[in-house]
């Protein structure tokens, strides 16, 4: 059974109101205690009858109606702008065996408060095979055209009229099952309930049913009976006994596996031979997923000891919207989850915890996300990580990558498809991925490479939150997060009309960038250690001078790149201590290269001579400061402003100007450490003035 959440402890979260009117108070009271059982923990429930005026307009964030009539007159009683449902009844055959006794053909009142209500629980005693009697309906103001002597009622004892002789009570009349999920659904309790009313059924339907079969086991001419009433049942139910002969075999389980009966064997039926062994597996009492002939079906067992029988429901997932959870677990079990959490994600650089930060406030929220970097930065990392940390994260994280996905492709994988769809479409259709990620996240990566016809259904989808398959013509909502990754300038492709602008829109309400390796270079020596553990090679060593040439290597490729260098060097080292010639061919031209600008200029190699030029023209911690913010900036992909740069300063040293900044960064500009341009580039650090930054930081407590 699933934990209950947050949800349901009752102590920080607001409980919800449920508000339950009914035609008498006893009707009432059945209702209430019905719904208290399953929702007491979370639920503050209130009765309302018609018998009691109410005093103060019904309140509640759902009020349940016992009947349409009801909701009709008790509607001035309700607030407005709450929601109303009207529940379906079910009898309680609980106490339907007192029926059986019943000689054919005798005349039976059926009390009950309305002329319909009479009528429906009539016609459900003849759906379930009481149609050997006279039944009359019998209800306040009716006409009595035939008189009886014996009355049935759900219930309503004191509308029995005083004439009769004899009263069978089978109890006020319960909210239906498929009611009860309703109900689960406007309260937002699915998930925290589903489970417990589902037991509560099929423990319900278990008792039942094997009360019945003792009482039809004296009584060979009453299983018919038993086999109707398990008949009207919308699932298969399926009991046997521990040597797999089967007791009951109703008609939906027919419709699945074909022709069988008690008395038959469990391992004769017409099913794969992984249900069978499910099914006679005494140990395995979990709820499983099988396909069968293009179903999906939900098996779920209870175990009865005394009695040496097991039960088995089986549900289709496509008929049954109540089992939508459970049809969820499945998927996540099939791999359809989020591997990675902000724990799994390296890096204690500034630059890094930042993006966490931000990360994990982005994931309280179910709005849309984009997510840049560069190729090889973790994207997918990150995505996952917010999925762990959002209210969603029971549900499936489904990832897909545009970049690896044919055009031809791509709108059966995100759509799915119906059977006949196209050449090649699989018998009974296939779901999509949005499908298979509800109430869940989907990570769609490398969404800059989608094609303009893909991009246009992609927006209907993230505007009216639903989907409509291959083939299809039938509209499925959705309740999908949407979290996309790029390594593309969005901004351009929808400048250049490469990339829908309202798509753009709609993907960025929240947007993360994940900074590239070369600006946390702080991190690589705790990267290489996480990937030589990863990878079991803890012993290996790397040597001093290794380890600053991996540090100074511009990483094009990121994180994904640093990683297939070391499990490079694990290959290749034989000597357990990683030197510079187990270093891959071409890794220094690489560094050589990372250093070089874009007019082939090389960084200077004295830069001391930089540090007794600014000693000349003024305080060195000043220009210091200076070219850490521009690259604290740059790093960010940002530009920093004459302005803004003054107020930054003025927080270490109060006495600046703006015009003194200004002949401060002059200076840094004549001895071409930055580089000034007008508009969005900004200051930016030259290659001389990054590799100076680099090497005094080295000596920072000296110059501080």
């Amino acid at each position: 059974m699933n934990q209950i959440s947050d949800k349901c402890l009752g102590g920080h979260i607001k409980r919800k109101k449920l508000a339950i009117v009914a035609g008498s108070e006893a009707t009432k009271e059945t209702l209430c205690q019905q719904m208290r059982q399953f929702l007491a923990d979370c639920v503050d429930i209130q009765g309302y009858s018609e018998e009691i005026p109410v005093q103060e307009p019904i309140k509640a964030d759902l009020v349940v109606m016992s009947s349409k009539i009801l909701a009709e007159e008790m509607a001035g009683f309700v607030e407005a702008g709450c929601p109303v449902l009207i529940v379906r009844r079910s009898l309680n055959v609980e106490h339907i065996e007192k029926l059986f006794g019943i000689p054919k053909g005798t005349s039976v009142y059926f009390v009950n408060d309305l002329k319909e209500n009479a009528h429906s629980c009539i016609e459900a005693l003849k759906e379930i095979g009481i149609d050997y009697l006279d039944l009359i309906p019998y209800y306040p103001g009716c006409r009595v055209y035939k008189k009886a002597d014996m009355a049935i009622t759900a219930g309503e004892l004191a509308l029995v009229p005083e004439s009769v002789g004899k009263v069978i009570d089978l109890g006020a009349r319960s909210i239906d099952i498929s009611s009860i999920v309703e109900i689960l659904q406007q309260l937002d309790l699915m998930e925290e309930k589903l489970s417990l009313v589902s037991e509560n059924y099929k423990e319900n339907m278990v008792r039942f049913s094997s009360h019945l079969y003792h009482l039809f086991d004296e009584a060979a001419n009453m299983n018919q009976y038993l086999g109707k009433i398990l008949n009207q049942i919308n699932d298969g139910i399926i009991a046997y006994y521990g040597n797999g002969i089967l007791s009951i075999f109703n008609e939906k389980s027919r419709t699945m596996f074909g022709p069988a009966a008690a008395g038959d064997f469990v391992h004769n039926l017409a099913m794969d031979r992984q249900i069978k062994e499910y099914l006679l597996s005494k140990e395995d009492m979990s709820d499983r997923l099988f396909r069968l002939d293009h179903q999906e079906l939900i098996f779920s067992k209870v175990r009865i000891e005394k009695i040496d029988t097991t039960v088995c429901t089986i549900k289709n997932a496509k008929e049954n919207k109540d089992i939508e959870v459970k049809l969820r677990q499945d998927l996540i079990r099939k791999g359809y989850i989020g591997k990675y959490r902000f724990t799994d994600i390296v890096g204690s650089s500034p630059v890094m915890q930042e993006a966490i930060h931000i990360a994990k406030k982005l994931a309280k929220s179910d709005l849309n996300l984009l997510i840049y970097g560069e190729s090889g930065v973790g994207k997918e990392l990150f995505a996952s990580a917010i999925h762990n940390e959002s209210l969603g994260n029971r549900g499936p994280f489904v990832a897909i990558n545009f970049s690896a996905l044919p055009e031809e492709l791509a709108e059966s994988e995100l759509f799915g498809y119906e059977e006949g769809a196209f050449t090649g479409a699989k018998k009974g259709g296939r779901l999509g991925i949005f499908e298979q990620a509800n109430q869940g996240t989907i990570f769609l990566d490398e969404i800059g490479d989608v094609s303009p016809r893909i991009q246009a259904r992609l927006l209907r989808v993230l505007q009216e939150k639903e989907i409509r398959r291959v083939g299809g013509s039938e509209n499925i909502p959705i309740d999908v997060r949407v979290i996309a990754a790029t390594n593309k300038d969005l901004v351009q492709m929808c400048r250049e009309g490469q990339f829908r602008e309202d798509l753009y829109h709609r993907l960025k309400n929240f947007y993360l960038k994940v900074p590239p390796l070369c600006a946390r270079r702080e991190d690589i020596d705790l990267l290489v250690n996480h990937f030589l553990q990863k990878h079991g090679c803890r012993q290996l060593q790397i040597s001093a001078e290794v380890m600053e040439l991996l540090r100074r290597n511009p990483w094009r490729g990121n994180v994904r790149e640093l990683e297939n260098v070391v499990e490079y060097l694990m290959a290749v080292c034989d000597s357990g201590i990683v030197e510079t010639a187990h270093l891959p061919e071409g890794f220094f031209e690489d560094i050589r290269s990372g250093w070089e600008g874009a007019s082939g200029e090389a960084p200077d190699k004295d830069l001391n001579r930089y540090t007794e030029s600014l000693w000349e023209k003024g305080n060195l911690a000043e220009y210091l400061f200076f070219l850490n913010l521009i690259k604290t900036y740059t790093d960010k992909g940002c530009t920093i402003s004459r302005r803004t740069m003054t107020l930054r300063a003025r927080e270490q040293f109060p006495y600046l100007t703006e015009e003194r900044v200004r002949k401060k960064t002059d200076d840094l500009q004549e001895l071409k450490l930055i580089t000034k341009s007008v508009g969005r580039v900004g200051m930016r650090l030259t290659i001389n003035g990054m590799k100076y930054i680099e090497y005094n930081n080295q000596f920072a407590p000296i110059y501080s």
